[in-house]
């Protein structure tokens, strides 16, 4: 009796699971499918996506990428100019064949001194929403290193859309030309952000992103570009990527994508992958990372000193409204910006 029992559980647990499975698959459609028609996808659909993206390892999310891509294909190659130099079409190749391969990659050129000196110079004169402490955006601190309030100091992303030097940053055309050869399609902006990180032992590491995790931003891909504005070195909390470990369908990701969309140990990440595959990066002030954080990762928590840091997000468009507020672009902005949103308003389109 005992065993027909636990068989009939089994068979229930089954039908159910591939019920909720349907469920799910249908969701995602009829969100994509309104997509399409012009509504906004609902969040309903994304938190469908997630549940299939864990319980298939990242396959079903992959699977949606050769649709997606006929619908918003990548524009033709050509080479390309900006602040990551002149980019050759078979260095682009060569670029997103290194990402595809690692998940991430350290870009040789660093950003202008004088660019990062105004980006600097914005960030420590804006007050700035602290996780923990902050009980609205409206709640905001400044940025004291020798007296932090908490680990994360977030500037709001009205006002880094509004700042001249970061503007450049967005209208960059070597960023882009990155992202649409990786994700292999014309991407949009999902997410422009700034923040300071700083030593404080009584925040939560997961508040500050200091604890091994992978994103879900905006499914089937992302591409995020992040800059080092102050120097990055071992004890000043570089960025920690597992190498490998954004591939879908990876076998050391499976049990840890199953348990769901939450915090991983470091413990259970190093016997998954191999400590070898653990790589911190470092950098001094200018320097560009580009990482599929579809792969584990974290931030090193700090242990003296500060770290300026900024963010761009490269997405798929058509779940990047779900989690990101539209902003609005003032009237005046930097010419780079505005020449590169008259060349491709839909890589622009959180912003009008």
């Amino acid at each position: 009796m005992g065993t027909f029992v636990s068989q009939g559980r089994g068979v229930i647990q089954s039908l159910i699971s591939a019920s909720r499975t349907a469920f799910d698959a249908g969701a995602v459609f009829a969100g994509m499918c309104g997509y399409f028609a012009g509504l906004n996808m609902p969040s309903a659909a994304r938190r469908s996506m997630l549940r299939l993206h864990c319980k298939t390892n990242g396959n079903f999310t992959e699977s949606l990428g050769p649709f997606l891509r006929a619908v918003r294909p990548p524009r033709p190659l050509a080479a390309v100019s900006g602040l990551l130099g002149k980019l050759t079409a078979d260095e682009q190749v060569s670029l997103a064949a290194s990402l595809q391969h690692n998940g991430f990659h350290v870009f040789e050129q660093r950003l202008p001194e004088t660019l990062v000196d105004e980006i600097a110079a914005f960030a420590a004169s804006r007050p700035a929403i602290v996780p923990g402490l902050s009980t609205s955006r409206e709640q905001r601190y400044p940025f004291d290193p020798e007296a932090a309030l908490g680990k994360k100091y977030s500037i709001d992303e009205g006002e880094i859309v509004a700042n001249p030097a970061m503007q450049q940053l967005m209208g960059d055309l070597s960023f882009l030309a990155v992202a649409e050869r990786y994700l292999g399609t014309l991407p949009m902006i999902a997410d422009v952000t700034l923040w300071w990180s700083a030593v404080h032992p009584g925040s939560d590491d997961a508040d500050a992103g200091q604890s091994f995790h992978f994103d879900f931003d905006t499914p089937p891909g992302w591409l995020m570009f992040f800059f080092y504005l102050t120097d990055v070195g071992p004890e000043n909390g570089p960025h920690i990527f597992v190498r490998g470990s954004h591939k879908p369908g990876h076998p050391a990701a499976a049990s840890l994508r199953r348990q769901g969309y939450r915090r991983v140990s470091d413990r259970d990440i190093e016997e998954a992958f191999g400590r070898e595959n653990i790589v911190e990066l470092h950098g001094t002030r200018g320097t560009v990372l580009a990482v599929d954080t579809r792969g584990f990762h974290k931030g090193k928590a700090l242990e003296r000193g500060h770290r300026l840091m900024g963010q761009i997000i490269y997405t798929f468009p058509q779940f990047a409204g779900v989690h990101a507020a539209r902003q609005r672009l003032p009237a005046e902005i930097h010419p780079s910006l505005a020449a590169a949103l008259k060349a491709s308003p839909k890589v622009f389109s959180k912003f009008l």
